[in-house]
């Protein structure tokens, strides 16, 4: 059986991450750069899952949208694939230690933010791995009055959720660690919406528990596995939900914030296929924005795999595990 990207290991130990975020402080983000290259260049050629998990996924693009890959898919563009993710977590950590003036937001997405701050309005925002989430994650620096949960579905963030308190401590940012969502979790979280918090949840990973919470939508052209649980979540929360989007793009990031639904509402004919129809309109929302900037979607397993099983076969960018 093919092994599930959750069971593989964080991307890097916290030791790497420290040296990582030093390199950058101490001498520079153009030394950071330089060291990136062979770093990542040692993961592109030692961990062939991952890399030909990238040269799928952009030939995937290339194929629905030749412009926006104008050159051809080669094992040199997954490097640039490698080392915009790099890149990524480097700015992961960066994102809690620099104003939040460094990314770039619409102005009525601006207010959209405020106002339900203001309102006291407790939301879902569905996010991804489309760029730099710690980025758009940083909006609770900017309210004081704003709790914004954090639903990680894996172990691989412990390491990095160590460094990010560590370097943000007064961050009133919950990281929740779950393998699945459960009656309690869900009743706990509905308390915290109720109280005006946030919660944020990925909607482009399969869960760890039970296979059967996945569907398949299409996407990039083909049916590929998303999980169902961030809707089921909102469902029982009975409360808005946004999608989150922030990436890079012209050496600065956008933060992206779209209402999704008002609220989740099932059909009386076939609760699943209610499930269904939210999972392929997040896969075409979330494929509208990944090709604009396709360098910066970071799944480096067989996200197009067999469909019958939540478990995908991966070897995550990690220096540790066995090929």
């Amino acid at each position: 059986m093919s092994r599930h990207w959750a069971t593989i290991g964080e991307a890097g130990a916290l030791s790497g991450l420290r040296f990582m975020v030093w390199i950058n402080a101490h001498l520079g983000r153009t030394v950071f750069n330089i060291v990136l290259i062979p770093v990542m260049a040692y993961f592109l050629l030692r961990r062939p899952i991952a890399r030909r998990a990238s040269g799928d996924y952009l030939r995937r693009v290339k194929q629905q949208y030749p412009d926006q890959l104008p050159e051809r898919v080669t094992l040199w563009l997954s490097f640039r694939h490698f080392l915009a993710y790099g890149q990524s977590l480097l700015d992961s950590v960066v994102a809690w230690t620099q104003p939040l003036s460094a990314f770039h937001m619409e102005p009525d997405e601006l207010e959209m933010r405020a106002s339900l701050v203001r309102s006291r309005t407790g939301i879902v925002m569905i996010g991804s791995h489309f760029g730099n989430m710690e980025y758009s994650r940083s909006i609770a620096k900017s309210h004081k009055n704003l709790v914004v949960n954090i639903l990680l579905y894996d172990q691989h963030a412990a390491n990095f959720a160590a460094m990010l308190r560590r370097s943000a401590p007064e961050s009133r940012l919950n990281l929740i660690q779950v393998t699945d969502l459960d009656i309690e979790l869900a009743f706990r979280l509905k308390e915290k919406v109720e109280q005006g918090e946030w919660v944020v949840i990925a909607g482009d990973r399969v869960p760890v528990g039970n296979s059967a919470n996945v569907c398949p939508a299409t996407f990039f052209g083909a049916p590929a596995n998303f999980p169902i649980g961030p809707y089921v979540l909102a469902k029982v929360l009975s409360c808005p939900v946004y999608l989150l989007h922030c990436f890079r793009m012209q050496g600065q990031y956008h933060l992206g914030m779209e209402l999704f639904e008002e609220k989740i509402q099932l059909s009386r004919r076939g609760q699943r296929r209610s499930y269904d129809q939210y999972v392929q309109k997040f896969a075409t929302l979330l494929e509208r924005q990944v090709r604009r900037e396709p360098l910066q979607w970071f799944n480096f397993y067989d996200f197009w795999g067999d469909r019958n099983t939540s478990q995908p076969q991966t070897d995550r960018l990690r220096d540790d595990d066995q090929e």
